[in-house]
């Protein structure tokens, strides 16, 4: 082994075999066999130049153009992070309250996510492209800048259309707010009857009014500061699996409305063992209206009986819809023997919780479920007797203490 070029006879710090030239040698014959004329000669000094000039500190370029060249990234970035930001905004929970105020706020959260996530797309994929013209594309932190502005971007616009779309399409009703209500040119009773009929909205398990559930109710007590109100059970905590007990004490704050437009948060005071579908729900009010009557029994209630509902006022405004009364069906359940009473009035979704009452007004039963299949729908009603605690209460004025009360079986 030996250090001198057998060419050039040049010493140099490689060790060579005998007879090996060093490297450049071996690059000036190479050069010479493409037909170059002159030496090859290796410019180390406008190669360090030139590294310098990429770097822009041999060329005397100013801070501000160094600078420069994360301005589009950083500019993008701070897009995407708003973009992010309207993202939890959108999912975030919310507390329950007016149902055209929730719409109207997650609507324009939602649209705003939509229109903020497509903006933050473009731009990422522009200041991608564009950066591919230059050198700096080569910078992975650039790279990986635009990457995530474009996922972030992606994210925001697939979320934002999605809640905007379930949103404008989710609510059924024609209202989001108790409707003025015309004079129907009903009798006294039945306009009791309007007055006492109510909106009940209810939130998730954990509070949130994004998984807002609506239903009606009907005001079967009141003082001058509270009104109480009967609903079902699957109103007040729709969360709850059915066939379960669902427990007050664990219940969130609902919101009712009543039909005059005044509104406030109400708390779940009571519900009835399963499969029994009632709950009392207290409104902290200044003067409610007026009540209506429980009847405590509906025995003499058979077919062909004329009945009364006003259905929930969101979806087509004050209505008051007359039937009869189909048959009464008998049901062995776990919490004690019951009747069902199967009518021919037309309970929909949002009706669940309204009154059932008879030609003088009186609460006979509470609309719980609707029967569909062959032939017209039917509406199934739980009979008051199944509220038959709640109607002992109103008469001791003992309303208070419902807290642990347990409905007892109309039947042994």
């Amino acid at each position: 082994m030996t250090h001198v070029c057998a060419a050039c006879k040049t010493a140099g710090p490689v060790r060579l075999y005998p007879g090996q030239v060093c490297a450049a040698c071996d690059a000036q014959d190479a050069w010479a066999r493409f037909g170059a004329a002159d030496r090859l000669v290796i410019d180390r000094d406008s190669i360090d130049a030139a590294v310098k000039r990429r770097q822009g500190e041999a060329a005397g370029e100013p801070w501000w153009r160094r600078w420069l060249v994360w301005a589009t990234p950083a500019a993008t970035l701070g897009i995407a992070a708003i973009a992010g930001w309207l993202v939890l905004r959108l999912l975030s929970a919310r507390s329950i309250g007016p149902l055209g105020s929730l719409l109207t706020e997650m609507m324009a959260a939602a649209r705003w996510a939509t229109v903020v996530g497509l903006a933050t797309s473009i731009l990422g994929v522009v200041a991608l492209v564009r950066s591919r013209r230059n050198r700096q594309f080569r910078r992975l932190s650039i790279l990986a800048s635009h990457l995530v502005v474009i996922i972030v971007g992606c994210t925001a616009l697939v979320i934002g259309v999605f809640h905007w779309v379930a949103q404008r399409g989710g609510f059924g009703g024609q209202y989001t707010s108790m409707p003025a209500r015309a004079s129907l040119g009903v009798p006294s009773h039945v306009e009791r009857i309007l007055n006492a009929t109510v909106v009940v909205l209810a939130p998730g398990a954990d509070g949130d009014a994004r998984t807002l559930a609506i239903g009606t109710g009907a005001v079967v007590a009141s003082d001058d500061m509270r009104a109480w109100i009967v609903t079902c059970s699957h109103v007040a905590m729709p969360y709850a699996a059915v066939g379960t007990w669902r427990h007050a004490r664990d219940a969130p704050p609902v919101w009712v409305q009543l039909s005059d437009g005044r509104e406030g948060r109400a708390s779940v005071r009571w519900t009835a063992p399963p499969p029994l579908d009632v709950a009392l729900v207290e409104l902290p009010i200044a003067h409610p209206p007026e009540p209506v009557v429980i009847a405590a029994d509906t025995s003499a209630i058979q077919s062909s009986v004329n009945l009364t509902f006003v259905p929930n006022p969101y979806r087509a405004g004050w209505k008051v819809l007359h039937g009869e009364l189909l048959r009464r069906e008998t049901h062995h359940t776990p919490a004690g023997t019951y009747d069902l009473l199967y009518t021919d009035l037309p309970v929909t979704h949002g009706d669940s919780g309204s009154g059932l009452y008879d030609v003088r007004g009186q609460l006979v039963g509470l609309n719980t479920w609707t029967r569909s299949g062959d032939g017209p729908a039917q509406g199934i009603s739980l009979p008051s007797e199944t509220m038959r605690v709640l109607v002992d209460a109103i008469r001791n004025g003992n309303l208070d203490n419902l807290d642990e009360a347990v409905l007892p079986p109309p039947r042994e």
